[in-house]
C-alpha cells in the first residue's frame, strides 16, 4: 500500500472513493490466473492535506518531492515517543512528585541518551529524507537537547561537579539561564510554524515555550542566590501539560498509522494561513 499526499492516480482497473482519498489498482504485468483474475494487484491510497498532516506534522499537509514516503514508514511516531519518554519523567520530577526531585534525572541519563537524543535524532534524519523539512528540524534540534540534557546530568561527565570545584556555580546558573532564554526564542519559531499544523501542536509549543521561559527565571533565581524551588515546580507543570499534548499526538499518529476505524481529533490547520 502506497501513501501519496497529493492528487489521485487511476489505474487500468478503474478508481474507488474512500476516506482516505482515491484507491487505484492496476493488474501485474506477470500474468493472470487460468480464470483471469489478477494474482497481485498494487493499492495507491491518495491522503487528502488534512490526513497527511496528521501522519506526518507537516505544516499545510505537503510532503516532499518524490516517492519516498510510499516506500518508506512513518518516522513521526519514533520521534514524539522519545520526546516523551525524555520530557515525561523529567516534568514530573521537577514537579517533586513523591520523593522526587530535578536531580532525580540522574536516574534516567541512560534512556535520555537513547530515547531522547537517540531515537530524536534518527527520526529526524528519516524526516529529513522524506522531504519533511518542519519535522527534521523540530525533532534533530530537540534531539540535540535531550542529548545535551543528559550530559548535563552525567555523574561520568561531572559537569556540576566542575563548577562546584571552581566555586562557579553562579556561572553554571547563569548559563543555563541564557541557554534556556535562546530555546525559548527557538521554540516561539516552531510556535509559529506549527499553526499550519493543528491545533494540538500549537497548545504543546505553546506551554512548552512557557516552560522554558520559567526553566530560565528559575536558574536566574538561583543565580542570585535566590529559591527557586516554586518556579522550577511550575516549570515542570508546564512541563507536563506539553507531555499531556504529546500524548495525545501520539495516539493519533498511532491510530492512524495502523489504519483504525476511529482516531482522535487534533484539530486540523492545514489550510490555515496557505499561500494564495
Amino acid at each position: 500500500m502506497h501513501l501519496e499526499p497529493k492528487a489521485a492516480h487511476q489505474g487500468n482497473n478503474g478508481h474507488m472513493d474512500s476516506e482516505l482519498g482515491h484507491a487505484t489498482t492496476g493488474q501485474s504485468q506477470q500474468g493472470l490466473m487460468s480464470g483471469g483474475a489478477p494474482i497481485g494487484r498494487q493499492i495507491s491510497v491518495t491522503l487528502t492535506p488534512e490526513q497527511f498532516e496528521q501522519l506526518y506534522l507537516q505544516p499545510g499537509g505537503v510532503g516532499g518531492k518524490g516517492d519516498l514516503s510510499k516506500r518508506f514508514g512513518n518516522p513521526t511516531p519514533l520521534g514524539i515517543a522519545g520526546f516523551l519518554m525524555s520530557l515525561t519523567p523529567v516534568s514530573i520530577y521537577l514537579m517533586n512528585f513523591g520523593s522526587t526531585t530535578a536531580t532525580s534525572a540522574i536516574s534516567i541519563v541512560g534512556s535520555l541518551y537513547a530515547m531522547g537524543g537517540g531515537l530524536m535524532l534518527l527520526a529526524g534524519i528519516l524526516e529529513w529524507i522524506l522531504g519533511n523539512t518542519f519535522p527534521f528540524v523540530v525533532f534533530t534540534t530537540f534531539g540535540g537537547f535531550w542529548f545535551f540534557f543528559a550530559v548535563l546530568n552525567d555523574p561520568s561527565v561531572g559537569v556540576a561537579a566542575a563548577y562546584t570545584a571552581l566555586d562557579a556555580d553562579v556561572q553554571q546558573y547563569e548559563g543555563l539561564a541564557v541557554y534556556f532564554v535562546v530555546w525559548g526564542i527557538l521554540v516561539f519559531i516552531y510556535l509559529l510554524g506549527s499553526l499550519r499544523t493543528n491545533v494540538t501542536f500549537v497548545i504543546l509549543f505553546t506551554v512548552l515555550d512557557v516552560a522554558f521561559y520559567l526553566l530560565a527565571a528559575a536558574y536566574f533565581r538561583l543565580g542570585e542566590g535566590g529559591d527557586a524551588s516554586k518556579i522550577l515546580i511550575a516549570a515542570g507543570v508546564f512541563g507536563f501539560l506539553t507531555t499531556l499534548c504529546g500524548w495525545w499526538i501520539m495516539l493519533a499518529l498511532i491510530l492512524g498509522s495502523t489504519g483504525m476505524p476511529f482516531t482522535v481529533p487534533l484539530g486540523d490547520l492545514s489550510g490555515f494561513l496557505a499561500r494564495k
